[in-house]
């Protein structure tokens, strides 16, 4: 009986574990089934909060946006062509 409660309790955190590494796997997977390489790369950025990663984009306004919000910095946002995208993404900065 006295080592019920302590293998119990093993066999819930290492339960944990595994479910919070699925989820992990999940999401990174998510950026890789993405077909549009600037949306991948934009996703792959995002989630590393690498800069670098948004130099692969070729799309302008998406790499800006991407160079905003992973330096977080509002100038990037202000090259943005689009006015509904450069005003979305200059209050995401705020």
């Amino acid at each position: 009986m006295k080592f019920a409660l302590p293998i119990l309790l093993m066999v819930v955190i290492s339960t944990q574990a595994v479910a919070n590494e699925n989820i992990y796997r999940v999401t990174y997977e998510g950026c890789n089934s993405i077909k549009d390489a600037d949306k991948k790369a934009y996703c792959q950025a995002i989630d590393a909060n690498k800069a670098s990663i948004c130099n692969k984009i070729g799309n302008n306004d998406l790499q800006n946006k991407c160079l905003a919000k992973t330096n977080n910095d509002a100038k990037f946002c202000k090259r943005i062509n689009d006015e509904r995208k450069r005003k979305s993404c200059e209050q995401y900065i705020r």
